[in-house]
């Protein structure tokens, strides 16, 4: 049996090589401003016909220790607290976080979750003591302590400064056939 590597589709110019970013790394070509969409940015479900499907928590925390959240460091700190609100909200993960750390200056970090619940994410800005973080919930739940969580895994000697934002998910209200469920 013989193997066939995927096709890949064309470059609009494939005789040009991608532009080049100072490290060598491809870089991405700027994007150009979207045309506003009516449809997507005004389209809403009247309450009546909504079905709830979760909730998100986006949270911006600043004032936090440099140190916790970049390289090795950062990575350890955010663990501890992925598993303190994984145990705080009795989440279940599906597998093992992904976690990312940026080189250069700063070393950043990125990490991810899956969960039966949806996931947890979060990225972070040592340089300037922040960080943001998501989790998607597909039920309601109390919030967390989250100042106190964050304080404890991630602060410094400043004040952590949360800005906290809770967007309930819901679609709208369809009856399938039963073939299809």
């Amino acid at each position: 049996m013989r193997t066939v590597a995927p096709t890949v589709p064309a470059l609009s110019n494939p005789s040009s090589n991608p532009p080049v970013s100072p490290n060598g790394k491809a870089a991405l070509a700027p994007i150009a401003p979207r045309e506003p969409n009516p449809a997507l940015e005004t389209a809403s479900v009247p309450s009546s016909d909504a079905v709830p499907v979760g909730q998100v928590w986006s949270l911006d925390a600043s004032g936090l220790d440099p140190v916790r959240l970049s390289g090795d460091a950062g990575r350890l700190a955010l663990m501890g607290l992925f598993d303190a609100l994984i145990e705080a909200l009795d989440l279940h993960p599906v597998a093992h976080p992904i976690w990312h750390i940026f080189g250069g200056e700063h070393a950043g970090v990125t990490g991810i979750v899956a969960l039966s619940e949806s996931h947890l994410a979060c990225h972070t800005f040592p340089e300037h003591g922040g960080m943001t973080l998501d989790l998607y919930t597909c039920m309601t739940r109390p919030a967390p302590d989250w100042a106190r969580l964050i304080s404890e895994h991630l602060g410094g000697a400043d004040p952590v400064e949360l800005k906290a934002r809770v967007f309930e998910r819901s679609l709208a209200a369809r009856i399938l056939p039963e073939s299809v469920s």
